[in-house]
C-alpha cells in the first residue's frame, strides 16, 4: 500500500469540496492505491454471474437446523427444504456464532454495532469526489455515484439493530461541517449493522473440528475489503491447493478459540 503525508493545501487541491473547511485541516494521509466501490451493486452483479454459470442462490431462505454426525455435516434444513452437499462454508457475518453453537462449535466472534447514512448528492460540482476519513472524529465519508455513504461508531449492543435519529446526529454534523453544500442532508437514509469482530481483529478462515465445514467469517468492519481474498484462500484450502499467502493468525487454531484464562496459562 502506498501512503503519503500531505498538507492542508494539497488536500483542498485534491478535494475542492473541502475548501470551506480549509482552516480546520492540519494535514492528511493520502492513500493513492486505495479504492472504493458499491458493495451492494457488486454483490448483485456477482450473483448474476454465479447463476449464469449454473449456481443456485436461495433468497428469503432461513436455516432452521443442521444435522451433524460426529465430525460430518450431513444436511442443512431450511424453511424451504433441505440442502445436501459434500462441503459447506459458514460465512454469516455476525450471525455465524449463533448458527455454529447449534452444532457445538463456539466461535470467538462478537457483534459490534455500527451506523451508516446514505445521503443523495444534489450538485456534483459541490459534492466530494474522493473518499475522506475524519480521523479526529472517526467518521468515514465515501462518494458513491449520486450519493455519499457515511459510516461511524462502534457500539457493544449485542444483536440489537434498532436505531433512532439521534444516533446519527454526530456523524451527520461532522459530515455537514466538512461538506456543507451539494448534499441533501434532509433526505438521509439511516441504517444500523452488526460487524463480526474477533478479539485479535483477524478473520477466521479454514476448518475446525468438522471435516466438511469450512469457516470464512469474523471480518469485522472490512468484510467487503477482505471478501475476495478470503474467498480465494478458502477455495484453495477446500481444493487442497496451497494458499497464496501465509495463513499465520487467521486459521481456526486452538489458541484462537481458547478462553482468556486458558490462553494466558
Amino acid at each position: 500500500q502506498e501512503i503519503r503525508i500531505i498538507d492542508a493545501q494539497e488536500i483542498v487541491d485534491r478535494e475542492p469540496a473541502l475548501a470551506s473547511s480549509r482552516g480546520n485541516i492540519a494535514g492528511g494521509i493520502l492513500c493513492p492505491t486505495d479504492e472504493t466501490g458499491d458493495a451492494a451493486k457488486f454483490t448483485r452483479a456477482l450473483a448474476a454471474i454465479v447463476e449464469n454459470r449454473g449456481g443456485k442462490i436461495l433468497t428469503g431462505t432461513r436455516i432452521v437446523g443442521i444435522e451433524r454426525r460426529k465430525e460430518t455435516i450431513t444436511r442443512v434444513v431450511t424453511n424451504k427444504g433441505e440442502v445436501l452437499a459434500d462441503t459447506y462454508v459458514l460465512c454469516l457475518g455476525a450471525e455465524s456464532p449463533v448458527l455454529a453453537r447449534k452444532i457445538g462449535l463456539g466461535l470467538p466472534i462478537y457483534p459490534v454495532k455500527g451506523y451508516s447514512l446514505t445521503i443523495p448528492i444534489v450538485d456534483q460540482a459541490l459534492a466530494p469526489k474522493l473518499p475522506v476519513i475524519d480521523e479526529h472524529n472517526l467518521v468515514a465519508i465515501t462518494p458513491m455515484g449520486d450519493r455519499i455513504r457515511v459510516t461511524a461508531t462502534a457500539e457493544f449492543a449485542g444483536y440489537d439493530r434498532s436505531h433512532k435519529p439521534s444516533d446519527f446526529a454526530f456523524m451527520k454534523r461532522v459530515t455537514q461541517d466538512l461538506f456543507p453544500r451539494g448534499i441533501a442532508y434532509d433526505r438521509a437514509e439511516m441504517r444500523a449493522c452488526l460487524r463480526p469482530m474477533t478479539p485479535d481483529n483477524l478473520p477466521i478462515l479454514g476448518r475446525r473440528d468438522i471435516r466438511n465445514l469450512w469457516l470464512n467469517t469474523g471480518h469485522g468492519h472490512i468484510g467487503w475489503t477482505m471478501a475476495h481474498g478470503s474467498a480465494r484462500i478458502v477455495a484453495d484450502l477446500i481444493a487442497g491447493r496451497a494458499a497464496p499467502i501465509a495463513l499465520d493468525g487467521i486459521l481456526p487454531t486452538q489458541a484462537r478459540f481458547a478462553e482468556p484464562s486458558a490462553a494466558k496459562a
